[in-house]
């Protein structure tokens, strides 16, 4: 057998061996009170080599010499237990079958069954203790319970698997410099109770007063099942107390490293409150596979992700197109160091550049295109509208036009969520491209617009400005107290895109469900928590009132777009999206194209919006004749909030 050449085993085979003739000695001793006579040592001598080939053969095929013995457990007593009773069982009928039990002791059966168990299973489990011992272990082996001194303390939130997995890891692996004081859990019938002798000491509300008892530095998330607004409520609970906190992912995230490896910082994300997101994994690979793919913004927050993600798919050849050289250049970096049998070609280019991307598409030839190349920041884009009509409306015309062309199989162009009544150049740069989007069609090629809310973490994230305000002592700079966004995170954002791409034929617009709307300000709170710190004490928070073209909520959805569902929970579609004439449409890109040419259009470029888009209405616009140094210094001295974007 394969696992008879594993390294050790003839030496535990051995063991085993001795350990039983060890145990069937020992219960003839005992038996006869540490006298064997003639007849009891020579059944002893006739029996011991069949009793040591049944019990060992059934220890084999028990599995017993499998396992790693530092990582014994109760499964692998109970194999212990059951190939011990199957040898014994076989044995007594070999005593039948052969001796009648003539001359031997019914009581010696017994003894030698239960020192078996004894001897084999302890000398497994003593190697697993030899594994997790740690100091003051032989202490505890002698009921002499003593606590280190030195080492973080700790308090484990959650008592199920994860937890005494993540107990046990604590135990193992003495780099941690962990000590962990006792376990909380939202079952107050649990209190009282010890997880390898760690007791559990209260409940979820008796967080902050364990806090303070035990000097608590670290509290350690392990509980699956605690909703980010529980999660959310114990930060809150535990302010001005100096305590950070960690998390454990679920075990279906944990893939390859051990429990304790898997600790983390929590992150804002934790706290939001969202379902996980599930690809269909099998779709999306059915259309990816072997294709060609090109990807617009590949430097970008979504286009980098878009190209991880579709790069997982294995693709024929991945196109990177951006502008920005330095971005591209990572992005290429990363993927080309993976490996794998994918092309990836990194492609210097702009989306307003007609004949640049004819280049493209003629030596390429892809067959999808996700179009994530835009201007995003919204107070940029008031002081630029030509600049934002020039690359979100005129660019991605061009770009689908060429699609068409070169008959692309499926262009996917991702939108946000100021679109929907925007108050801003940039949302209704991005409506009208929708526009451009969905009233293209030919040569084969399928349009699908999938529009979403703010991704956390993205370029010019209010997340990384919020931890670089944190990290200065603040202040924190929100807009206003009743801001709120959606939000996802880029990972579970690309995903969906990803899936509703897959499942567009053609003309629809998707929505991806966002969860619930968070309030920047909570955002801001629980950052400066998450930090250890106290809003309004340790850190200040300053609202600087919204800037030109935002908004105090943010919509998915114009009234009058009916919506539907598709097979995907957290993917819509809008089944009758409000759309303008295509001659209207396209005599509007004429004038853009003509009012690019006029360094004065700005204010013109505008009223061709407003037409386009009726439900557009402007918000603050800054000066245009003052600098752009003096309209952004009306937010100094502290740092702005920026937006969430796709970018």
């Amino acid at each position: 057998m394969r696992f008879m050449l594993r390294k050790y085993f003839w030496a535990v085979f051995l063991l085993d061996l001795l350990l039983i003739s060890l145990s069937f000695y020992l219960a003839h001793w005992l038996r006869f009170d540490g006298e064997l006579t003639p007849v009891a040592t020579a059944m002893f001598a006739s029996t011991l080599a069949p009793l040591l080939a049944i019990k060992m053969t059934c220890f084999v095929f028990s599995d017993l010499y499998r396992g790693m013995w530092r990582y014994t457990g109760v499964k692998d007593l109970v194999n212990v237990i059951k190939a011990s009773v199957c040898g014994s069982t076989v044995f007594v009928v070999y005593l039948a079958v052969f001796y009648h039990f003539h001359g031997f002791s019914r009581g010696v059966l017994l003894a030698d069954g239960m020192l078996t168990i004894v001897f084999i299973g302890g000398a497994r489990l003593a190697v697993r203790l030899y594994h997790q011992r740690d100091q003051g272990f032989f202490d505890e082996l002698i009921f002499w319970r003593q606590t280190r001194e030195e080492g973080t303390k700790v308090l484990i939130v959650g008592t199920g698997p994860l937890a005494e997995s993540l107990l046990r890891d604590v135990h193992d692996e003495r780099k941690l410099d962990y000590r962990v004081a006792g376990f909380v859990d939202a079952n107050p019938s649990h209190k009282g109770m010890k997880i390898h002798g760690v007791p559990i000491l209260g409940t979820l509300e008796s967080i902050p007063g364990l806090v303070r008892y035990y000097g608590i530095a670290q509290i350690l998330i392990s509980d699956a099942d605690l909703k980010p607004r529980e999660i959310a409520g114990i930060i809150e609970s535990c302010d001005g107390l100096g305590v950070h906190f960690k998390v454990m992912p679920s075990f279906s995230q944990m893939m390859v490293n051990d429990v304790a490896e898997n600790i983390r910082d929590m992150k804002v994300e934790d706290l939001l409150e969202r379902e996980p997101v599930c690809l269909d994994t099998q779709l999306v690979s059915s259309e990816i596979k072997n294709r060609t793919v090109l990807i617009t913004g590949a430097g970008g927050s979504i286009g980098s992700e878009l190209a991880r993600q579709i790069y997982a798919f294995k693709p024929g050849k991945l196109i990177l197109l951006d502008n920005a050289e330095t971005p591209l250049y990572e992005i290429d970096r990363e993927l080309q160091h993976r490996g794998g049998e994918t092309e990836v070609v990194p492609c210097i280019g702009d989306v307003r550049s007609r004949r640049g991307l004819d280049r493209v598409f003629h030596r390429h030839k892809p067959q999808f295109v996700y179009h994530a190349a835009a201007y995003k920041h919204v107070p940029m884009m008031e002081l630029a509208p030509l600049d934002a009509v020039n690359n979100n409306i005129i660019g991605t015309f061009k770009l689908a036009s060429v699609a068409c062309r070169h008959h692309v199989s499926k262009f996917v162009f991702i939108s946000t969520d100021k679109a929907v009544r925007p108050t801003s150049v940039m949302g209704t740069t991005k409506r009208v491209a929708e526009m451009v989007v969905q009233s293209l069609g030919g040569n084969g090629t399928r349009f699908v617009v999938v529009r979403f809310g703010n991704v956390l973490g993205s370029n010019g994230s209010v997340v990384p400005l919020f931890q670089q305000q944190i990290a200065s002592g603040g202040p924190v700079t929100v807009t206003h107290p009743e801001v709120t966004r959606y939000f996802m995170t880029i990972p579970e954002a690309v995903m969906l895109v990803l899936q509703a791409g897959s499942i567009g034929r053609g003309g629809e617009l998707f929505l991806l469900d966002m969860g619930k709307p968070v309030k920047i300000l909570d955002l801001a709170k629980n950052m400066i928590r998450l930090a250890g710190l106290v809003p309004g004490r340790d850190v200040r928070i300053e609202f600087t009132g919204l800037r030109a073209g935002e908004k105090l909520y943010e919509e998915l959805l114009i009234d009058g777009e009916g919506v539907l569902d598709t097979a995907y929970e957290k993917i819509k579609v809008c089944s009758h999206a409000s759309r303008i004439g295509d001659s209207a449409l396209y005599e509007a890109i004429e004038q853009f194209n003509l009012l690019l040419k006029d360094s004065r259009g700005n204010e013109a470029v505008v009223d061709v919006l407003r037409r386009l888009v009726p439900a557009f209405e402007r918000g603050g616009v800054p000066s245009e004749t003052g600098s752009r140094k003096s309209y952004f210094a009306a937010e100094a001295p502290h740092q702005r909030e920026t937006e969430d974007t796709v970018h």
